[in-house]
């Protein structure tokens, strides 16, 4: 009998040589020896990369023009999301009627603040445009002073931005000096923000009399004020804002003066304009328009003298060869006629050696 010890250690060297057989690995596939031991191969199990699934194709922005046409070779950086939610519509054209009556604003304000601060006061727009709410708040500058309005019958609220060193020179001013400024910027003190304010509703007001016989109902109210724009919610980010930044210079100080209105307080404003774009349109005599064909329509032109007036017998005593006598001023009494229609008078004379006639003035009708 064989000792039992034998026995165990005997197919411990066999275990490790069929594992490779049975999970057929490379290394065991590789060995001539290894294959032919067995009966058969097994078949090769795939790696973890042959069995994942295939990826998905990555996704392509595509972006078509106005007219259906697809646009390519667009950077996906400068494709900014649009929230089609927000009622901010501005046309150019809405943008330009308003630019011009902020810019009749501008020169109006200008006149009331030399009087208010008595010295000159010089307002010039650097900028006026639509921007989001969440923009105008970036533009703003830390710390300023921040003056939050609403008007009445008109929703949404607006904010006016006096720069600090302009707001500490309108108080300086108001106190009696010639409008200087502190070298570092600091809060306004309460006396500085009282005067600002009488700054501000000079400003506001202004504004409300832009809108003609609207007046009375645009009453500007101011509803707060902060120092800085990082922190503002009284209108979503995504909202439109018609912006107006002004540079203005009060005494020996250049500041920035900067107005921004939701697109909800000037839409009843914008649709007023609309109506009186349009009814002056209608008003207004269409101009003519010159058309292709009438090139070749033949026109008649005939030059007359009107020599005087005749009874009916002398003219039937007119035979050939008679004489009628002209004065002078009738030669510079010469009427063209236009296929029938007098237009011009003019004077007849002699013009590289043909008669011709020189159009003086042309005939007035009611």
């Amino acid at each position: 009998m064989s000792d039992p010890t034998d026995a165990d250690v005997t197919p411990e060297p066999a275990a490790p040589e069929k594992k490779p057989e049975e999970n057929a690995t490379p290394a065991a596939a590789s060995d001539p020896q290894a294959s032919n031991q067995g009966s058969e191969p097994s078949p090769a199990t795939p790696s973890a990369a042959e069995t994942a699934p295939p990826k998905a194709p990555a996704k392509s922005t595509v972006v078509f023009a106005k007219d259906g046409s697809r646009i390519r070779g667009l950077a996906p950086e400068k494709i900014e999301p649009y929230n089609f939610r927000s009622t901010g519509l501005l046309t150019s054209v809405d943008l330009r009627q308003l630019g011009v009556i902020h810019q009749r604003y501008a020169q109006h304000l200008a006149a009331r603040l030399s009087t208010f601060f008595r010295t000159e006061c010089v307002l010039k727009i650097s900028n006026f445009t639509s921007i989001t709410f969440a923009k105008l708040c970036e533009s703003m500058g830390n710390p300023t002073h921040l003056t939050l309005f609403q008007v009445e019958a008109l929703s949404g609220v607006g904010v006016v931005e006096v720069g600090i060193k302009l707001g500490l020179a309108m108080a300086d001013r108001l106190l009696g000096g010639k409008g200087r400024a502190p070298a570092e910027d600091r809060p306004l003190t309460e006396i500085e923000l009282t005067l600002v304010d009488d700054v501000l509703h000079i400003i506001l007001t202004e504004w409300s009399q832009l809108w003609g016989d609207q007046e009375e109902k645009f009453r500007p109210q101011v509803i707060g004020q902060e120092t800085s724009g990082r922190f503002l919610q009284t209108s979503p980010p995504d909202s439109i804002f018609v912006a107006m930044t002004v540079d203005v210079k009060v005494g020996e100080i250049e500041g920035r003066l900067q107005l921004g209105v939701p697109f909800l307080m000037l839409e009843p404003v914008i649709k007023t304009l609309h109506v009186k774009t349009q009814t002056s349109e209608e008003t207004r005599p269409k101009a003519r328009q010159w058309r292709a064909p009438y090139a070749g329509i033949s026109v008649p032109l005939h030059a007359e003298w009107g020599i005087k007036e005749m009874q009916l017998r002398e003219v039937l005593d007119i035979r050939e060869g008679d004489w009628f006598e002209l004065s002078r001023e009738i030669i510079s009494k010469t009427r063209i006629k236009l296929s029938e229609s007098e237009e011009y008078y003019g004077t007849a004379g002699i013009q590289n050696g043909h008669i011709a006639v020189e159009l003086s003035e042309r005939v007035h009708k009611e």
